[in-house]
């Protein structure tokens, strides 16, 4: 039985509905980062960084999207989840993993988190001012490389898919209306993946939507 540490809607969400698509037994437990639990000393002593996702396994504790749905890939290696390892796919598989952790996650941050980047009020302003712009610069080249391809790999899906589709989500916030340059192959791809099983049952989970 595996733990997930969670917060609704944020990046552990991949982790959330990879553990759905592997078939394996978990639970689940909430760190509500509006509240700043994830500062908890409890919470620090699982992962000292004090952020999700966070994967409570026989082995220690894993943190890191690429890590944890890696592993669970590796699990299950009859679901096909990630490309075999030792081939030229798996590595594009975590090329792309890590282009979403290092380049997209990134991108978000000062538009969600101007605060922690600019102490005043003006400061805030212009580091959200100039992040939209290398938002929507990113995000170009994201649905350039996405294009319209099935899943992000061809023409199978992987858990990368899973990883996309935290930042398809993140473009429908609210703090974006408005302020995005449509990009039809990411909305595609969202309204694609929102119809998987194991994305359904991970945003149920999560009260992202409702039960159905």
């Amino acid at each position: 039985m595996f733990k997930l540490y969670y917060n609704p809607g944020s990046c552990s969400l991949a982790a959330h509905a990879a553990l759905v698509e592997s078939g394996l037994a978990y639970q689940i437990e909430k760190i509500d980062l509006t509240v700043a639990a994830n500062e908890d000393a409890n919470y620090r002593a699982i992962n000292p960084w004090a952020r999700v996702p966070a994967l409570v396994t026989s082995y220690g504790v894993l943190t890191e999207n690429i890590a944890i749905l890696n592993f669970i890939a590796d699990l299950v290696p009859e679901k096909n989840l990630l490309p075999r390892p030792a081939s030229l796919e798996h590595a594009r598989a975590l090329e792309w993993m890590a282009l979403l952790s290092s380049t997209v996650h990134v991108a978000f941050r000062p538009l969600f988190r101007p605060g922690r980047l600019a102490a005043t009020e003006a400061g805030q302003a212009d580091v959200a001012a100039v992040g939209l712009v290398n938002l929507n610069h990113v995000l170009g080249l994201l649905d350039e490389r996405v294009g319209s391809r099935p899943f992000v790999l061809g023409a199978d899906f992987s858990l990368v898919d899973l990883y996309l589709f935290v930042f398809l989500t993140w473009m429908q916030r609210p703090v974006l209306n408005g302020k995005l340059i449509e990009r039809p192959n990411l909305a595609a791809a969202r309204l694609r993946l929102t119809e998987r099983v194991s994305v359904r049952r991970a945003m149920t989970e999560e009260g992202l939507i409702p039960a159905e």
